[in-house]
């Protein structure tokens, strides 16, 4: 790891209202009526029937109860992870790029029992452009928190340490992890994403208004895991697969082309940066106005303003405190880092989200 990771913000509990984006997840309930035409004429000796009983008819469905939505007042919390670590033993080893692992990551066992916390203690995830501009609206009772995940490129250094290698669609259209090893390629739901969808469709008021989370990519290494972004085939399945998770609520953010660090590199190196970013990105996912700094780390006022310049008018960076700061045109939020680092040094000031010492995996370093 050539430097220290901060991130944060994970994010809460979404249920689409009639309309919005993302649908409606209703639990049906049939009521049957049996229908049984009673003889006009008795017979005077009853016989057996020929006719089969009938199947009991259902009866329409009930609307659905609508889910009373308040606007939230205070704060919104963020927080952030990395891709997930799905076999701890290769990831965690007694090297540098282990201990980086062991810092920076969550592996598949951590993050379901985060995702069960987040649920329980009453976290929904929204919207970061509702939260943004001050409109979050959450299920009564709830609270809301913006989700994202950082670095989903599934860079080279993955290979062989028990992470996933690339986000891709299953035949049916489901978004999947694929990961590989010597027994060959298969495709699994334990990542962060299709971890996100199953706890939204499991409890639909985890989402408020359809509202899943942000995607933070990088360039240099292609995007989504599609390390050669000349091939066709590659460009057409990162097509196929923004506008899946865009279908499914989930926003796509800028993460610098290079990973730079935007509180130390020189505002020509931004501009560079942040040309070869929309160069790439142009063609495959479209326009975004999300940005989230590299490290956490803060641009000069003039970055900022080249930034925003560029399109991206909602930019994150790393904090503890839930922060929102309107100035020149741009809104900066600030997100959680939730790692290794984060269960060791706050295990406090994450009680309200959830329990860390429940959540350990137990293969973690100690």
């Amino acid at each position: 790891m050539r430097r220290r990771w901060l991130v944060t913000v994970l994010t809460v509990v979404v249920l689409a209202a009639a309309g919005a984006a993302g649908g409606v997840f209703v639990k049906l309930r049939y009521s049957g009526v049996r229908i049984v035409a009673a003889a006009r004429t008795p017979a005077p000796a009853p016989q057996p029937s020929s006719t089969p009983p009938q199947t009991p008819l259902p009866s329409a469905p009930p609307a659905p109860r609508p889910v009373q939505l308040v606007h939230w007042r205070g704060p919104v919390e963020g927080m952030f992870f990395h891709p997930l670590i799905l076999v701890p033993q290769r990831a965690f080893t007694d090297d540098q790029l282990g201990h980086g692992f062991a810092d920076y990551f969550v592996t598949v066992h951590e993050f379901k029992a985060i995702l069960d916390g987040l649920w329980r203690n009453g976290w929904t995830l929204v919207d970061a452009h509702r939260a943004a501009a001050g409109t979050v609206r959450v299920p009564l009772g709830r609270k809301p928190l913006v989700l994202s995940e950082d670095d989903v490129n599934y860079y080279d250094y993955f290979a062989g340490r028990g992470l996933a290698k690339r986000l891709v669609l299953d035949p049916a259209g489901n978004v999947k992890a694929e990961y590989a090893d010597a027994s060959g390629v298969r495709l699994t739901d334990e990542d962060l994403v299709p971890l996100v969808d199953e706890e939204v469709a499991a409890h639909p008021e985890f989402s408020a208004q359809g509202a899943k989370g942000v995607i933070a990519v990088t360039g240099y290494q292609g995007l989504f895991g599609e390390h050669d972004l000349t091939d066709p085939a590659a460009r057409a399945r990162v097509r196929a697969l923004v506008a899946r998770l865009h279908a499914n609520g989930w926003l796509i953010a800028s993460h610098t082309y290079g990973h730079i660090d935007m509180s130390k590199d020189s505002l020509s190196t931004i501009a560079r940066d942040t040309s070869r970013w929309l160069a790439l990105t142009r063609d495959l996912i479209g326009r975004t106005d999300l940005l989230i700094y590299p490290f956490g780390a803060r641009p000069s006022a003039a970055g900022r303003a080249l930034l925003r310049d560029n399109g991206f008018t909602i930019q994150f960076d790393i904090d503890v405190v839930a922060r929102r700061l309107a100035v020149d045109g741009v809104v900066i939020m600030s997100r959680r880092h939730i790692d290794g680092y984060a269960f060791a040094g706050q295990p406090h000031a994450l009680a309200k989200f959830f329990d860390v010492a429940a959540v350990i995996d137990p293969s973690r370093p100690r």
